[in-house]
């Protein structure tokens, strides 16, 4: 008889947690908060049951450290697209590859948009999120070339981020607004303009 049970993993705890992160990505994906199973994230990982608690002792705390790694994860992303970029030109490329990277992950959109369970729980870190946002993309623009006043360039940035937010959770009913030309056109008309 053959045995089909997934060999321990013997790793360090960076790697234990990664492949415990990876795991709860595809069963939140897959199946969202309510539904992911401690148990199957623990048996896909290749860890113990107790090791997974040990690391994060609810689903809360998973789904919280993952959210963690997707938005680094998604950041250093969208500093690599507007690398290089004018400050206005970084600031449509910035909105329209963070709608796009929302839109075409399937984590990041059930994140955002699908699942009302994990936006109730990541509301409390909404300010923190949005902070933390904030102060890389104002970096990253000050990079490209921004010449603004600090607290305005801060400011203009904040808007942005609320924006794109509010712009995810609440799509625009016409279709046609949804398109990536019609993201693009839109930042490029209404907020490239908020930063020189």
């Amino acid at each position: 008889m053959t045995d089909t049970r997934k060999a321990r993993v013997t790793a360090s705890p960076a790697e234990q947690e990664s492949a415990i992160l990876t795991a709860a990505s595809a069963e939140f994906t897959h199946v969202g908060v309510r539904q992911a199973n401690m148990d199957a994230i623990a048996k896909s990982s290749g860890v113990s049951r107790s090791t997974l608690y040990r690391r994060f002792p609810s689903k809360d705390n998973l789904l919280i450290a993952l959210a963690s790694r997707t938005f680094e994860r998604g950041m250093v992303e969208l500093e690599a697209a507007i690398t290089g970029l004018s400050p206005r030109d970084a600031v449509v490329e910035a909105f329209a590859s963070g709608a796009a990277m929302i839109e075409n992950d399937p984590l990041l959109h059930r994140m955002v948009i699908d699942d009302a369970e994990v936006r109730g729980l990541t509301a409390g870190m909404s300010g923190l999120f949005i902070n933390m946002v904030t102060d890389r993309v104002a970096n990253s623009l000050r990079a490209a070339g921004a010449t603004m006043p600090e607290p305005d360039l801060t400011y203009a940035v904040e808007l942005h981020v609320r924006l794109v937010i509010s712009f995810l959770e609440i799509p625009p009913t016409d279709e046609s607004r949804r398109t990536p030309e019609a993201v693009r056109d839109f930042a490029a008309t209404f907020l490239a303009p908020m930063v020189y």
